[in-house]
This record gives structure tokens, C-alpha cells and sequence, in this order.
């Protein structure tokens, strides 16, 4: 089970050694393309990676996911194949007010899987190139004013407009793994 695939990778390796990731690219959809960019750092075992990372996305919406990375190297040698995948929240920049209309972003989910392949450089270092699915969600809600008409103080927002954005792309990342 698990716990013997465990037990065997750190019979095999003793222990998990600190590794991380910055990666950047770009991803194409059928809005525009943009720069993406991540930061990702975790623990190294046997080939397999967990972490966490944050990146910034400003396709169509600047956002900042944060996720848990998870990978597989598939050849236990200086330059191989690797899968990959990620999950997390898409975080939204702030929240826009003017006088008469206000604007409130919610947070929605990300997530990326795909396949890479890395150039071992040295034992440490590694250059990774890969490609995957990658999609974001966030709600957009907008509110108008309304002011009492007699004149008074009340005041009131209004919820005029809820837009749900489920973005669909296509990720191609190069990285430096240290």
C-alpha cells in the first residue's frame, strides 16, 4: 500500500531534501495572451516534489494563485520526462469603488495539470520546460448607489450585475529547479 511505497523511498533516498521552482511563461486562450509567473518550494524525494507556490496570472484578470504543487519525475536520471499537477485558490486583486458603482472580486479555484520535461545541469540544478491545462475562476459582482429621493441620508448598493469567469488555457512554462 502507501505506507510501504513510503517506507521504501526513504529506505531508498533517507530523507526529503528542500527543492524549489520558478517558473515563468505564458498562457494562450481564446481571450489573449498573457505572462504567467510562479514561485514554488517544497520537499524532494525519491523523484516525487510537494509544495507550495503562489504565481501571478494576468490573463484576462490579474489574480495570484495559491496551490499545492505535486510532480513525478518518471526516470530516475539527470534528464527526464515529468508529470505534474496543481490546486488551489485563484486570489483576485482588490475590490474598485466610486461613487456610484462598487465592484466586489471573490476569490474562485485554479488548478493545472500537464507533462514537462527536465535538463538535469548539475545534481542540483535542472532546467524544466512543460506544457498543461490550466484554469482559473473568479466572480465579479457589481453594485450601483441608490440614494433615498425625499433627500435623506439612507443610501443603499444594489446588486446590479454577478459575472462568473471560468478561465480556460493553455500553460507553456520554462523553469530553473534548485
Amino acid at each position: 500500500g502507501a505506507s510501504t511505497l513510503f517506507g521504501n523511498a526513504i529506505a531508498q533516498t533517507g530523507k526529503p531534501a528542500y527543492s524549489g521552482f520558478i517558473n515563468a511563461g505564458a498562457v494562450f486562450g481564446s481571450n489573449d495572451t498573457k505572462i504567467h509567473a510562479q514561485t514554488i518550494h517544497g520537499l524532494k524525494m525519491n523523484g516525487w516534489f510537494g509544495g507550495i507556490g503562489v504565481a501571478v496570472d494576468d490573463y484576462f484578470f490579474q489574480s495570484f494563485p495559491v496551490f499545492v504543487d505535486l510532480r513525478k519525475e518518471v526516470l530516475n536520471k539527470t534528464n527526464t520526462p515529468f508529470i505534474y499537477a496543481d490546486g488551489g485558490i485563484n486570489m483576485v486583486r482588490k475590490d474598485m469603488k466610486e461613487t456610484y458603482m462598487r465592484i466586489d472580486n471573490k476569490p474562485g479555484i485554479f488548478y493545472e495539470g500537464g507533462v514537462g520535461y527536465k535538463i538535469g545541469l548539475n545534481n542540483r540544478i535542472g532546467l524544466n520546460f512543460s506544457a498543461g491545462y490550466s484554469f482559473k475562476a473568479y466572480t465579479e459582482e457589481t453594485y450601483t448607489r441608490t440614494y433615498n429621493p425625499s433627500g435623506g441620508t439612507t443610501e443603499e448598493w444594489i446588486n446590479s450585475k454577478t459575472d462568473k469567469y471560468a478561465l480556460k488555457r493553455l500553460a507553456l512554462k520554462i523553469g530553473l529547479e534548485f
